[in-house]
């Protein structure tokens, strides 16, 4: 009975502290919100949720074209272009890489291994400057097909993910694999039957974390695409600051809030199998 009582006071203030922090972490997200139906001086005066006077002018000066060549439309239409793809490859260069370190011994293997879990200390900020070279002499820059973000995803670029595969890899069982051998199946047949439909709960998180990150990626369009028309959602939200005529704030958080529900919403509708990749990625090291 009293160990009962406590279980029931220690799961109550779990749960208070829990509501707590979740308020705090949420609270900045439905203050967004709700400033986009605030004027710019109701903004700077407090932190309530609700406005005085809402207005739909953020939303409205949101929909509007950037020197007539973009709008927060076409740039979302331009981030997803890319950014799909982006996805897709990724997810498909790092199953197979991470099949190929995980499942098969060949000479230098733990060699290679070393070296590409190096590359996770490799700042993204060194390579910036070889990559554009790069690039630049194979015409790659302003690419309509976004070709410089792209193609290297075919490259399994993203060693977290490859590693983050090996890791789940362990916990498949051997013989499932050897199963499938003596029923006639090749190792191609293998990935596609056996080991990939056990990896989807790790492909899912790894997928959902590049849409987020190639979603919110600014460094790299900044780079790579020089023509108006093209720019991705990530660079039309700096474009929305005009510095000249000061900042509408109410527009900014607008166009901030329109390009990332895609985000949100992938998020939300993927979570369940998102947590059970990250909890099932970290069962066995």
């Amino acid at each position: 009975m009293i160990y009962g009582k406590k279980r029931s006071i220690s799961t109550f203030l779990r749960y208070i502290i829990l509501i707590i922090v979740g308020i705090f972490m949420v609270y900045p997200l439905f203050w967004m919100i709700s400033a986009t139906f605030k004027s710019n001086s109701e903004i700077f005066s407090g932190v309530g949720l609700f406005a005085k006077n809402p207005t739909l002018d953020g939303y409205v000066n949101a929909m509007k074209s950037y020197s007539g060549d973009i709008n927060i439309i076409k740039s979302m239409i331009n981030t997803y272009s890319y950014v799909i793809p982006k996805v897709v490859f990724t997810i498909v260069s790092a199953t197979i890489t991470a099949y190929g370190f995980g499942r098969f011994h060949f000479k230098g293997r733990n060699l290679l291994f070393a070296v590409l879990m190096s590359t996770l200390f490799l700042p993204q900020v060194v390579l910036n400057v070889p990559q554009y070279i790069l690039f630049s002499k194979m015409s790659w820059i302003d690419s309509n097909l976004y070709l410089p973000l792209v193609i290297p995803t075919l490259f399994a670029i993203d060693t977290y993910f490859v590693f983050m595969l090996i890791q789940f890899m362990r916990n498949i069982p051997k013989e499932m694999e050897e199963a499938a051998q003596i029923d006639g199946c090749n190792v191609i047949q293998i990935l596609i039957k056996i080991i990939t439909p056990m990896l989807k709960p790790a492909l899912v998180s790894c997928a959902l974390f590049q849409f987020m990150w190639s979603s919110n990626d600014f460094m790299g369009p900044l780079l790579y695409v020089k023509t108006p028309e093209n720019y991705p959602a990530a660079i039309f939200v700096k474009l929305s600051m005009d510095a000249d005529t000061g900042f509408e704030w109410n527009r900014v958080l607008a166009v901030s809030l329109i390009s990332i529900i895609p985000s949100l919403v992938v998020f939300f509708l993927a979570q369940n199998t998102f947590v059970e990749g990250i909890q099932a990625g970290g069962v066995k090291g």
